[in-house]
């Protein structure tokens, strides 16, 4: 054999063993993915163990109609997954809080959340402002949205556990943003309940995450925390 003839040769069965493993590779990858599954988020915070409450605040009315129930939505479903999860084994009524919160505002004086979780029996209050909570972004586009902030309360030391002493901002900020949904909802006092209960089921999902180890969008892809 001439040395051109090796040299062409080598090239096809180097050009060969290459294309085989790309395709190995392409065979591989996916594989390998449902093996070990997708990339998980590490949680922002990791609960202590603790009586815990959750305490949702609409005092500057970011809910334009039945604040209450939608507070309430989101504090009892966010209490249900910490349990569930286990991140926290016992918990205090959010509506306990919710109650007595009431109770001082209508004598004109608001507690605080320190006040709150003292009186209820907490040693750790997760406390979520909300700060928007829309059917639409825009008043046209019929995707309901909602934004609020939080934070985590060492009721005991009185002190705030998350985000820690020191960091850039005392609170957490969480956006959601549901998938579009059918404008008919808009139209009938049942729809519009829907449309609560979806959003409310969102931002406490993704609160929830903020305190264990996730799969991003695992909610859905439409839903954006910040």
């Amino acid at each position: 054999m001439t040395a051109e003839r090796t040299a062409g040769a080598l090239a096809l069965a180097i050009t060969a063993s290459v294309a085989a493993l790309l395709s190995a590779c392409n065979i591989l990858q996916p594989a390998m993915y449902l093996a070990v599954g997708p990339t998980k988020v590490p949680a922002r915070y990791v609960l202590e163990n603790r009586p815990t409450v959750v305490f949702v605040d609409d005092r500057n009315n970011a809910i334009p109609i039945n604040s209450s129930r939608a507070r309430r939505a989101i504090a009892d479903d966010v209490t249900k997954q910490l349990m569930s999860r286990r991140l926290v084994t016992q918990t205090i009524s959010p509506r306990d809080a919710m109650a007595l919160a009431r109770n001082q505002d209508r004598e004109g004086k608001l507690m605080s959340m320190q006040a709150i979780g003292e009186t209820v029996g907490a040693e750790q209050l997760i406390y979520i402002e909300m700060l928007r909570y829309r059917g639409s972004p825009d008043n046209v586009t019929s995707q309901p949205t909602a934004e609020c902030r939080l934070k985590v309360i060492d009721i005991v030391n009185k002190t705030r556990l998350f985000p820690p002493p020191g960091a850039e901002r005392d609170w957490q900020a969480v956006v959601v943003q549901t998938a579009p949904v059918s404008p008919e909802l808009y139209r009938s006092t049942a729809g519009r309940r829907q449309i609560e209960q979806l959003l409310a089921a969102a931002i406490a999902g993704q609160v929830t995450q903020l305190f264990y180890k996730h799969i991003p969008d695992e909610l859905g892809s439409r839903l954006t925390p910040q």
